[in-house]
C-alpha cells in the first residue's frame, strides 16, 4: 500500500492526519516530518515515525502524497522538491508569498510525474459546494456581485501567524479563502481597492471584474475572544440570490453540533423557488483530503481546486496590500 508523509506537526498538519484518518487512510501515514519533532503531537497518525530530515521521504518509493502544513515562507522549496521526486502534492495555502514564487510551484508540478493540489478547503465545505453548484445550474442568472465576510478571534495556535514577513499577513493567509470564492463566480479581477480603519481592525475590500461584477470581503482576525469563527458568502444574480453561512468555535471542527454549536445553513430565494436547509454535519478537511487521494490516484487533474485558480486569489490578496499601503485603488494586470 501507498504511504503518506505530513509535514508539519503543527494545528494544520493535525487538520490533515485527521482528515487522512477520516478518509480512511490513517495507517497509511508514514512519516511526520517537523524540525522539532514531539512524538505522539500528532494523534491521528497513530504508526507515523517522527523525522526532522525531508531527504528521507524523498528518497522513499513507497510515499506517494505528501501534505505540506509549514508557514509559507518554506512552501516553493519544499514543495519544488516533492515535486521533482514525483509525489502527489497537497500544499496549504497560499501557494507562497509572492506570485513569482507560486509559479515556480506551478511549473514544478507540470514536469513531474507527481501532482499538485492547493489545499482550498473552503471550496469543501458542502454550503460552499451547494451554492456553486446552484450558480452553475444558471438559477441566478447572471452574476452581479459577490459579498463574503471572514470574521474570527485572533489565532493564538501559531506565533509565526503574527508576523507578516512569515503569514503575509490577514489578506494573503486569511482573506485569500474569499479572494478565490469570488474570482470562481465573477471571473478575471481587475482593479482591486482595500480600506482598512487600523492595522488591526477589519479590511474592507472592493475587486472590480472585467464584464461589470462586483466583489467585496469584509475581513477580521481580532474579534473578541469568545466570537465563533465566522463565514458566510452572498451571490447576488438577475434571477435569484444565494446566501451561506458557517459559524463554529473552530473551523476546522466537523460539524455545527455539541460543542460546536453555531450556524450552518444555505438558501436559495429565485424565480425557480425557494430552499433553505441547514447542515447538520460536515467534514471539509476529510473530503478535500479523499478528493486528493481519488484524483491523484486516477491522473491528477483538480477541477475543483486548480493551480491557477489559487495563484489568482493570491494576486488579489497581494493587490489589496498594494492597496492599503498605496491608499488608492490598484489595476491587476
Amino acid at each position: 500500500m501507498a504511504s503518506i508523509a505530513i509535514i508539519g506537526q503543527g494545528y494544520m498538519g493535525n487538520a490533515h492526519a485527521a482528515a487522512w484518518a477520516s478518509a480512511g487512510q490513517a495507517d497509511a501515514i508514514k512519516y511526520i516530518c517537523t524540525p522539532r519533532p514531539k512524538e505522539g503531537s500528532v494523534p491521528a497518525a497513530k504508526n507515523a515515525k517522527y523525522i526532522t530530515d525531508l531527504e528521507v521521504i524523498l528518497n522513499d518509493a513507497n510515499v506517494k502524497y505528501v501534505s505540506v502544513c509549514t508557514p509559507t515562507p518554506t512552501h516553493k522549496d519544499i514543495a519544488v522538491a516533492l515535486l521533482a521526486a514525483g509525489k502527489h502534492v497537497l500544499l496549504e495555502k497560499p501557494v507562497a508569498l509572492t506570485v513569482a514564487d507560486a509559479k515556480v510551484v506551478a511549473d514544478a508540478a507540470a514536469k513531474s510525474s507527481g501532482s499538485l493540489m492547493i489545499a482550498q478547503v473552503v471550496r469543501f465545505f458542502l454550503g460552499y459546494q451547494k451554492l456553486r453548484e446552484v450558480s452553475e445550474a444558471g438559477e441566478l442568472g447572471k452574476l452581479l456581485s459577490v459579498h463574503a465576510r471572514r470574521f474570527s478571534p485572533k489565532p493564538t495556535w501559531a506565533t509565526w501567524l503574527g508576523d507578516e514577513s512569515q503569514s503575509g499577513g490577514m489578506l494573503v493567509d486569511f482573506s485569500i479563502h474569499d479572494f478565490d470564492q469570488i474570482n470562481m463566480y465573477l471571473g478575471k479581477p481587475v482593479e482591486v481597492f482595500a480600506a482598512q480603519t487600523s492595522p488591526t481592525g477589519p479590511a474592507e475590500i472592493t475587486v472590480k471584474y472585467e464584464g461589470g461584477g462586483i466583489g467585496q470581503v469584509q475581513s477580521f482576525m481580532n474579534a473578541a475572544q469568545g466570537v465563533p469563527f465566522t463565514s458566510t458568502i452572498d451571490l447576488l444574480g438577475t434571477t435569484g440570490i444565494a446566501h451561506y453561512e458557517f459559524s463554529a468555535i473552530s473551523a476546522t471542527e466537523e460539524s455545527s453540533s455539541g460543542n460546536n454549536a453555531g450556524v450552518n445553513s444555505w438558501h436559495v430565494f429565485s424565480s425557480k423557488g425557494n430552499t433553505v436547509e441547514q447542515i447538520a454535519t460536515d467534514d471539509p478537511y476529510g473530503r478535500q483530503v479523499k478528493y486528493f487521494f481519488d484524483q491523484a490516484s486516477s491522473g491528477g487533474k483538480y477541477d475543483l481546486s486548480p493551480t491557477p485558480s489559487a495563484i489568482a486569489a493570491l494576486q488579489v490578496c497581494l493587490a489589496a496590500k498594494a492597496s492599503l499601503k498605496e491608499g488608492r485603488p490598484v489595476a491587476i494586470s
